[in-house]
């Protein structure tokens, strides 16, 4: 893999000094230079610029009036092996105190984002209300033509312009968030284009601001122009939406289905904190484009940001698979020259190179759920020139994914700190749930707790420690603000002759937790696992309702499970029951620490509704993800060996996956 970038800068420099008389003698200045110099990255943040410079220059021995000069410069990066495919981390672009790197930043702005080429269309009368912005326009050489509709004026006009792929020639379609008054041109443009797939990577409204027109019906059929769109069917994950839609024009029995997939994980401001989540997109995405489908059009608000950046990383991924180089700076100049501002921000482009640096060091470790058991077989060999088998050595790549102590604000408040179970273990400010601040008392909006993405639902899961003593009414506060009815508590009181977790419920008798009664109801005591359910009042308005704690009593002190069934069955009961309550709010899972065996739970919760769902697996990015969102999940090796063999279980449940 390599990463590689160049800047060739020519320039022609005619100086006139204001006092030149009008009269001869003239003298004429002539220079030459040259210079060479490459960029060396020492480290993700240092970069090194040796360089070799060369320079003549010719005078005549008269007073100079008038001088003409000529230099040429060249930089570039030199190509890195695999093992150093550097550039800078996630904590140089969010500082506000640092900067990119120059040899990032630099090439960025070397890449003329403007308007290069004419765009008479898009400055057309009848067309500039078709333009959502008036400064991001389609150039006319790429730009995207409809066809003409008899005595409609500009009728051939959208605002799109076909991008090329990798050695694919109008691979992609770029174009703005439609309008009201171009929805109909919108599904014309995909209509004509033989489009399979639409990409979407921006929600309808952001900031209260509207960035996209709904260009779908949200049921049924609606008529868009020329084309029918039905709504097939709808399919809501956690990071993004899948919609199926069926297309007919008027006048033609022929019937097309097309996907549309939109990302939902992009934020507001900035870019993704992971590229984890764009991957997986974007993986979901190529295998379900056909090969002889028409260009993919992918469009965010104005078309070029967002949009841009999706582009380049599928193009690259693309170029990296055949071959194990990408060429980032080259990619963002082409687009460029077929869309303005494609890629518009320094931030964007440094997310660009973190992508396509994830994907080239986690590689591809999704697999069908039929391949499951020869893939785990692989996995416990030791792969030629290793000591270590090939599961080590991915559980250790996700070692790799080392948080910065920046991302720990407020665990570390002197305030707070006393509130963690163990100082190594804390939740990232930016999935920390929060709870509602009580007047005067400092660090009362903290508990050592994270919000986890389900499959389908954000926030679908709250992972948190054991209880102390000393957060015991915290815990209780939390789950009554978050909604959550359901608790999997997945340790023993003491273990080890330890105490894992405070007993922060009331075995006989109701007792009062700062603002909230907590009365025992019932407990029902089975093979593995205890369920008690709870009577929870507020006091201050004497709201009630019903909390079960599902508390499994089978994992071993030491170790993990020898079988993953019963754990299995357990990650079932607990579900069916948030299914058979109907209740909305996230499902709190603790162990002690929060991390190890909370992790084993939430991970397989998603791996086996995905399987049921998509019929693959990919246990690796699965817990690479909660790792982004809490430290540590999964914590050993032997857990996550657990929750390849739980998996591989509860496919044996299934004939149609039969091994």
């Amino acid at each position: 893999t390599c990463l590689c970038g160049y800047l060739v800068n020519l320039c022609l420099a005619y100086t006139l000094s204001p006092s030149l008389p009008l009269s001869f003698p003239l003298s004429l200045s002539l220079s030459l230079s040259l210079s060479l110099s490459f960029s060396l990255p020492l480290s993700p943040s240092c970069f090194l610029f040796p360089s070799l410079s060369l320079s003549l220059s010719l005078s005549p021995s008269f007073s100079p009036s008038l001088s003409l000069s000529l230099s040429l410069s060249l930089s570039f990066s030199l190509p890195l092996s695999p093992s150093r495919f550097l550039f800078p981390s996630r904590s140089l672009s969010l500082s506000p105190s640092l900067s990119l790197p120059p040899s990032l930043s630099l090439y960025l702005q070397s890449i003329d984002p403007g308007q290069q080429f004419t765009w008479e269309h898009s400055n057309l009368e009848v067309n500039k209300p078709k333009n959502r912005y008036a400064n991001v326009i389609a150039y006319d050489h790429s730009r995207v033509i409809l066809t003409p509709v008899d005595g409609v004026p500009g009728s051939d006009y959208i605002n799109a312009n076909y991008i090329d792929g990798y050695r694919k020639q109008n691979a992609y379609i770029g174009t703005q968030g439609p309008l009201s008054e171009t929805l109909g041109d919108f599904w014309r443009m995909v209509w004509e284009q033989r489009t399979s797939t639409v990409i979407m990577m921006t929600r309808l409204e952001e900031k209260s601001r509207v960035k996209c027109d709904q260009y779908w019906p949200s049921r049924g059929m609606e008529t868009y122009g020329m084309i029918q769109v039905s709504l097939l069917d709808t399919v809501e994950l956690a990071t993004y939406s899948v919609r199926t839609f069926t297309l007919f024009k008027s006048g033609s029995s022929e019937k097309r289905e097309v996907r549309q997939f939109q990302f939902l994980a992009w934020p507001d401001h900035g870019v993704p904190e992971y590229p984890t989540p764009i991957l997986a997109f974007l993986r979901r995405v190529k295998a379900c484009n056909p090969p002889d489908a028409g260009p993919m059009v992918v469009h965010c608000s104005a078309g070029v940001g967002r949009t841009g950046c999706f582009i380049v990383i599928d193009a690259m991924l693309e170029r990296l698979k055949h071959e194990r180089s990408v060429d980032i700076y080259g990619h963002v100049t082409c687009m460029r020259a077929q869309r303005n501002y494609m890629v518009q921000t320094e931030e964007q482009y440094v997310f660009i190179h973190e992508a396509l640096l994830e994907a080239a060091t986690c590689g591809h470790t999704e697999v069908p759920a039929r391949s499951l058991y020869t893939h785990i077989q692989k996995l416990t060999q030791v792969p030629t020139g290793d000591t270590v088998t090939a599961m080590e050595l991915e559980f250790k790549k996700l070692a790799n994914l080392r948080a910065h102590t920046s991302r720990f604000i407020s665990a570390n408040l002197a305030c707070n700190k006393f509130k963690n179970r163990l100082v190594n273990i804390m939740p990232f400010e930016s999935s920390r749930v929060c709870l509602q601040p009580i007047r005067g008392v400092e660090g009362s909006d903290y508990i050592n707790a994270s919000f986890i993405d389900g499959y389908r639902q954000q926030k679908a899961y709250i992972a948190t420690q054991g209880p102390l003593a000393e957060t015991t009414e915290d815990f209780w506060r939390m789950l009554w603000e978050n909604n959550s009815t359901i608790v999997v508590m997945l340790t023993k009181l003491r273990e080890m002759g330890r105490e894992k977790c405070h007993q922060y419920w009331p075995s006989e008798r109701s007792a009062r937790y700062q603002y909230f009664v907590v009365d025992p109801m019932a407990e029902y005591n089975m093979p593995q696992y205890i369920l008690r359910e709870f009577k929870v009042t507020d006091a201050r308005d004497g709201q009630s309702r019903t909390i079960r704690q599902f508390q499994f009593t089978d994992w071993p002190e030491q170790g993990v499970p020898k079988t993953g069934e019963g754990f299995i069955d357990f990650i079932g009961q607990v579900h069916k029951t948030k299914e058979q309550f109907g209740q909305d709010g996230p499902i709190t899972v603790h162990c002690s620490a929060g991390v190890g065996r909370t992790g084993v739970f939430i991970t397989l919760s998603i791996v086996l509704e995905r399987m049921r769902y998509e019929g693959v697996v990919d246990l690796f990015q699965t817990v690479k993800t909660l790792r982004t969102q809490r430290p540590a999940m999964v914590q050993t090796e032997d857990q996550y060996q657990l929750c390849y063999k739980a998996a591989l279980e509860y496919l044996g449940s299934f004939d149609h996956y039969a091994t």
